[in-house]
């Protein structure tokens, strides 16, 4: 399979582009500049993905089989709202566009644990686990681009059906040397409270696109994905309760340091699931 990676360059696109070579498919990088520092694998070309022109020009060049929708302004904070909303949706719309007019079989994009609009202070899914239904309002530029990819998504699988659209709501990704940050979290569980002490390993997303990539599923689907695991040493039940007002809607037979997001419909559709945790690296003694 030849497959178009956008922003392959970046935290978790790197490790799709390794992912997908080693994998034995070929891999182009589409990013604004190329990054040898990393060493990536497969050909490289410079796309600005808000100028729509390029981007149907390099979809029509390479011709994919699939492609990887990664790119994006990945930070929150630090930016004008305006400006991480206006490029993220731009991106995307002209990404998955184009892929759909030229009949691109399977499309990959990246959504965000942010676009549950749960990662707002002070608001809390109605239980844990919880599964691609728990949906809120978000103030959040970030958040609010990352759910208009997925109302994108459902439009132009309206007009492109006999692509496959799939749409990752990935969580807080972790380089696999980015670990020791989570021994501060521990002293103060605070740090990572926002989307409830959950993570994923960069690798995990590389074989989570990976397999959505390589899967048979039709329509429009939309999955989480994060690590099985909480990335605090301390029982969620607890963590919850103490950060969220007496919060005491844990499933009864849900595991203390299990993730609070259920991944259960990626494992589903595709027959993924994680397979790195910090506890392969640190020793929570």
């Amino acid at each position: 399979m030849r497959v178009v990676v956008t922003g392959g360059n970046g935290r978790a696109g790197r490790w799709v582009v390794r992912d997908l070579a080693e994998a034995g498919h070929e891999v182009v990088n589409v990013d604004l500049a190329p990054a040898p520092q990393h060493d990536l694998p497969g050909e490289f070309c410079a796309v600005d993905l808000t100028d729509a022109g390029q981007v149907y020009d390099a979809l029509a060049q390479f011709r994919p089989d699939g492609v990887a929708h990664l790119a994006a302004n990945p930070s929150p904070s630090g930016h004008a709202r305006v400006g991480v909303f206006d490029n993220n949706v731009l991106s995307a719309h002209n990404v998955l566009q184009a892929a759909g007019d030229l009949g691109v079989a399977r499309v990959v994009y990246a959504s965000s644990e942010m676009a549950t609009g749960l990662l707002t202070d002070g608001v809390v899914p109605d239980r844990i686990p919880f599964d691609e239904s728990e949906r809120r309002p978000s103030p959040n530029a970030y958040a609010l681009s990352k759910y208009i990819s997925e109302v994108v998504a459902d439009s132009v699988a309206l007009a492109s059906p006999s692509t496959a659209w799939v749409g990752l709501r990935i969580n807080n990704v972790i380089d696999p040397d980015g670990y020791a940050r989570f021994r501060d979290e521990w002293a103060d569980p605070s740090l990572s409270s926002a989307n409830f002490w959950s993570y994923i390993d960069a690798r995990d997303v590389g074989t989570a696109y990976r397999a959505a990539l390589e899967g048979t599923s039709t329509g429009h689907e939309v999955c989480l994905i994060a690590a099985a695991d909480t990335r605090a040493v301390r029982g969620l039940r607890e963590l919850m309760a103490e950060h969220y007002a007496g919060y005491d809607r844990v499933a009864p037979d849900h595991d203390d340091h299990r993730s609070a997001f259920d991944c259960t419909k990626m494992r589903a559709l595709f027959g993924w699931t994680p397979s790195h945790s910090w506890r392969d690296v640190l020793d929570a003694g």
